[in-house]
């Protein structure tokens, strides 16, 4: 079956990512730290270190999609779930008719990140984790740009609201 047998909560990825350009900003995860300066998005995103380890965003991105990945390659034949390879592709088509004009230049992030959502749910469900809560950060109107504290043993996701929207 496409997507296994959490083919519904992965569709609700794509709801999400079709649903980008509505600005009206519901109930945020309360376990993040809120930031609504646009111009600190970059700071964070690219040019801050965190931690110890001095982990970038993107290194906390992919060592949290390795965890996901190591899960799905553990997983028998018959237990992986079909149509995987095609998330990147599908995801990206959504967000060049949805993706905000102020998220444009991390258009390739965005789609990462909820290609990470995806195969997140495909293989575990819908858990609390990494990826779930930066799901969470996309369906309530904020952009995840970086961490706050010293990963991976404390912290928060740091993510982006416009000031306006923020209740």
């Amino acid at each position: 079956m496409k997507y296994g047998k959490y083919k519904v909560l992965v569709e609700e990825v794509f709801e999400i990512a079709r649903k980008m350009n509505n600005k009206v900003v519901i109930s945020k995860p309360n376990n993040i730290v809120v930031m609504n300066k646009y111009s600190d998005i970059e700071k964070y995103a690219f040019d801050e270190i965190y931690g110890e380890d001095e982990y970038t965003w993107s290194d906390i991105r992919q060592l949290e999609a390795a965890e996901i990945k190591g899960k799905l390659y553990e997983l028998d034949i018959e237990s992986k779930p079909e149509g995987l390879d095609d998330l990147t592709e599908v995801i990206a088509n959504i967000l060049r008719e949805s993706i905000p004009d102020e998220y444009s230049d991390f258009f390739e992030n965005v789609v990462v990140d909820l290609k990470n959502c995806a195969l997140n749910r495909a293989v575990n469900g819908k858990i609390d984790n990494f990826y779930e809560i930066i799901l969470q950060i996309y369906n309530s109107g904020g952009f995840p740009c970086g961490w706050q504290g010293n990963y991976p043993d404390e912290g928060k996701i740091v993510a982006y609201y416009e000031s306006t929207s923020i209740s």
